[in-house]
């Protein structure tokens, strides 16, 4: 089967990944026309700030979105929250632009999309065969990558042309085509459905919570989350001060942006081949080993096009780890628990992110930005080969009876089912 022929034989996933597709880069609009509104509005940074942390705070809620899967039908799980983010874009961009009415409005938004996120993770073992999950993972990062190198440039054309609040309305429809779309795919029950008694809520998320710390492989991608992203995100504040340094402006910048995103993409169809059966563990640390090289070269970069360069080599090693986490997290974790496992890296990437942004500008104020770039793609590296190997004992030992035994333990599930290999 080549690449395509996934989505002639499998239209529910087809119906998936063009709803994703199309949600995502309204994503990468919305996040250029909020910015355009509120400082157009008169804003100060303040009020930037807060606007912001709005978004960012529902991302640590994680845990708390992965236990919905397990106690909601997932299709109307995703399709609600994609109808419930349109109509609050739409009330976003009717609304008098001002932070106390906006703040609100884009957190219950940024709310939404955690628990799509959190369902969506349990989405591709259910839609294809696990011999095709890497393929289709690797789809599904092509229609994550298009939101950052399409949706920002559509959404300053898109402002530039009907001002930001028509980018925000553009938006607001890009959530209800995905809604339709995903409306001819079949229902997904949750799996505690299919019998016995289930734990209440918060305890299905202490549960959750308990099983990432106790599965080794789901522990290692933790921390590698936490403490990867970190160092990895200090590329995002040093960069523009980089920028600077060469003399390259804002259209340096941005080049600098599109190299990466460009390469995300790229990196994403390659493994779409059928050829392209590698180990998802191979893939995690040896995409996260090539971000850092990237990262660290950006450092050292004399010129301009050679930073760039350098941004895209980082930039196929992000799209490749991703990809390799994603199967990996499928392979390796139970289907009851792929929701609430997810939810918890998906909060462990924002603590990393938020740390970073917490102190990185005085990390590149007190360093200079290429200091700060060579620390971050070295940091990146030795965090990965810290994790390495925890993540090929917690392959290798797939289906033990200790990870069984954790399983029972700490989930307290009706029915549980051991991690399959």
């Amino acid at each position: 089967m080549n690449s395509l022929q996934l989505f002639r034989t499998n239209p529910a996933f087809g119906r998936y990944w063009s709803a994703r597709s199309v949600s995502l880069v309204g994503d990468g609009v919305a996040a250029v026309a909020l910015l355009l509104l509120i400082t157009g509005s008169g804003a100060n940074a303040t009020g930037v700030a807060t606007l912001l942390l709005a978004q960012a705070v529902p991302r640590f809620f994680g845990p708390i979105a992965g236990a919905l899967p397990d106690r909601f039908e997932v299709k109307r799980l995703l399709i609600l929250a994609e109808l419930g983010q349109g109509v609050i874009f739409i009330a976003i961009a009717l609304v008098p632009s001002r932070v106390a009415l906006l703040v609100p409005l884009v957190a219950l938004a940024s709310a939404l999309a955690t628990i799509f996120g959190a369902a969506g993770r349990t989405v591709m073992p259910r839609l294809v065969e696990k011999s095709q999950l890497m393929p289709a993972n690797a789809w599904m990062g092509t229609a994550f990558n298009l939101q950052a190198a399409v949706g920002p440039v559509l959404g300053g054309a898109l402002a530039a042309a009907f001002a930001p609040r028509g980018a925000l309305l553009v938006n607001a429809v890009t959530f209800f085509i995905g809604a339709a779309l995903m409306l001819g795919m079949p229902k997904m029950e949750n799996h505690a459905t299919d019998g016995g008694t289930r734990p209440g809520f918060l305890a299905g998320i202490g549960a959750g919570i308990a099983f990432t710390w106790q599965h080794r492989t789901a522990r290692a991608i933790f921390l590698l989350l936490l403490f990867g992203v970190m160092f990895a995100s200090l590329d995002n504040i040093a960069l523009v001060f980089l920028a600077r340094e060469l003399g390259a402006g804002a259209l340096g910048f941005g080049l600098l942006g599109t190299g990466s995103g460009v390469a995300m993409i790229a990196a994403s169809l390659w493994l779409t081949r059928p050829t392209a059966n590698f180990s998802p563990v191979a893939l995690l640390a040896s995409g996260w080993i090539i971000a850092g090289m990237g990262i660290a070269l950006t450092g050292v970069a004399p010129i301009l096009g050679i930073a760039v360069a350098a941004q895209a080599l980082a930039g196929v090693g992000n799209s490749i780890a991703l990809i390799g986490e994603e199967t990996l997290l499928q392979k390796s974790v139970p289907p009851d628990m792929l929701g609430r496992v997810g939810g918890a890296f998906s909060s462990a990437a924002f603590a990393g992110s938020a740390l970073a942004y917490a102190v990185g500008g005085f990390v590149v104020s007190a360093v200079s930005p290429r200091t700060a770039l060579v620390v971050a793609g070295l940091g990146l590296t030795a965090v990965t080969l810290l994790c390495l190997p925890a993540l090929r004992r917690g392959t290798a030992g797939t289906g033990s009876k200790s990870e069984v035994a954790a399983h029972h333990d700490g989930s307290a599930l009706d029915t549980p089912s051991s991690p399959s290999a």
